[in-house]
């Protein structure tokens, strides 16, 4: 499996407004290899609020065809104004091994 992390501190009051970008379905779920996506906040930050995009996908070929694909393009073209209240973001990849899927509740 290979993970997509994308951690964002935003000014303060801006995450909810952030997250919503994200909220909804879009075409990432129809792509080749998507397995999953979360969206976490991390609450109580001093000074910004930080916000985790997390993609999961059966390899990097799906998470890199994605970020190739008209879709991905279309998905960040719409974004004016949103890098006024980013105070950083950073992007990291992990390549695993799943040893034990999700528990079903």
């Amino acid at each position: 499996m290979f993970i997509a992390t994308n951690t964002v501190h935003l000014k303060t009051g801006y995450a909810e407004a952030f997250i919503e970008r994200f909220n909804k379905e879009g075409k990432i779920q129809g792509m080749k290899g998507f397995v999953g996506l979360e969206i976490l906040l991390t609450e109580n930050t001093k000074d910004y609020e930080e916000v985790t995009i997390l993609t999961r996908w059966e390899n990097k070929e799906g998470f890199f065809g994605w970020m190739k694909s008209d879709a991905f393009k279309e998905s960040h073209a719409h974004r004016g104004g949103i890098s006024d209240f980013i105070i950083k973001n950073k992007t990291t990849f992990y390549e695993v091994k799943v040893t034990r899927g999700p528990i079903r509740v």
